[in-house]
């Protein structure tokens, strides 16, 4: 076990190293700010080299430059929106996962019948929308004909709640203003449907894994024993079958992480989510490069981040790979 974290490590630090070197050679092309990058004019190979070292320093130590369009910290402003993202991201997951899940156990128990076929393709359809159409089609449905849902924000204007963690339920929640619980209800119910956009096409791939997964799982020789043994049908399937086919899903879900963190840019702007990918696309908008820089860098270390973590839990719970180590 040590030795797989140990390697882990080393490859997030290569990855780590990396991204620095692609990210401070885009500073050659792209100069953004002197206090970050030293001079980005130097040719001479080894100021270069040093250069790159003092860049790595300020890095370290937290110092991302500023922006230039409103003077700002550049990685407080990422830390500052960065919790909306990760709150959006789960919720969709959390959507994702519990409706796709057992969609793709009773497309497998019904394996080239009707029901599997309209579940797949279905979940076709949804993998194949595109975010933007789909987040309009439902703000148009549910926000402006039904009244169902809040158009844009994480909350009404009516609650005024002190930001703590940065995650707005939680942040309602340990709030001691007497509508806490109205503030928790109303940020969750802004949170419905972004999350719902965000989390369709994460929605159809766990579907289609759990039941290609499944379907494997349900042939093996050890359910074929169950069933001999006269072992109830929903206990084969919800115990033996599926935690034995969740290895493959859980390394997809970890992806999909990765993936929820990096693709909320389209459904934050439908919304209007104060999160990391409308904060970058307002400086794109605007041509901040420092703060351009510092999103793209903190956004991928968090994608190797995570990753590593991926590797990790996938050693955990596969059985088969620790006995190949």
């Amino acid at each position: 076990m040590t030795k797989i974290i140990l390697r882990q490590l080393i490859i997030m630090l290569l990855s780590l190293i990396t991204l620095t070197i692609f990210t401070f050679s885009l500073t050659r092309f792209f100069p953004v700010d002197s206090s970050i990058t030293g001079n980005a004019n130097v040719d001479n190979a080894a100021h270069l080299f040093f250069h790159y070292f003092d860049y790595l320093k300020l890095i370290v130590s937290g110092d991302w430059g500023y922006s230039r369009i409103n003077g700002s910290d550049v990685l407080k402003d990422f830390l500052l929106y960065f919790p909306a993202t990760i709150e959006l991201s789960f919720a969709a997951l959390i959507i994702s996962i519990s409706i796709g899940l057992p969609l793709g156990v009773f497309a497998a128990r019904h394996k080239n019948m009707w029901q599997d076929k309209l579940i797949v393709s279905t979940t076709l359809v949804g993998y194949s929308m595109p975010i933007f159409w789909w987040g309009m089609l439902l703000v148009l449905l549910f926000s402006l004909t039904l009244s169902l849902t809040p158009v844009a924000s994480r909350i009404g204007f009516e609650y005024d709640i002190l930001p703590v963690t940065g995650f707005m339920l939680i942040d309602t929640l340990i709030s001691n203003k007497p509508y806490a619980v109205e503030a928790f209800f109303d940020a969750l119910h802004h949170l419905i449907l972004p999350a719902i956009v965000l989390g369709t096409i994460p929605l159809a791939i766990f579907t289609r894994v759990t039941r290609a997964s499944m379907i494997e799982a349900l042939s093996s020789d050890y359910i074929r024993t169950a069933k001999a043994k006269g072992l109830a049908t929903s206990r084969i399937i919800w115990v033996h079958a599926l935690r034995n086919a969740m290895i493959p899903i859980i390394t997809i879900i970890g992806l999909q992480i990765s993936v929820l963190i990096t693709g909320t840019l389209i459904t934050e702007i439908i919304f209007s989510w104060p999160g990391v990918g409308k904060w970058l696309l307002e400086a794109v908008y605007r041509r901040d490069l420092v703060t351009i820089h510092g999103g793209l860098l903190a956004i991928a270390s968090t994608v190797i981040f995570i990753n590593m973590l991926i590797e990790i839990t996938t050693y955990l719970i596969n059985p088969r790979l620790r006995l190949q180590k």
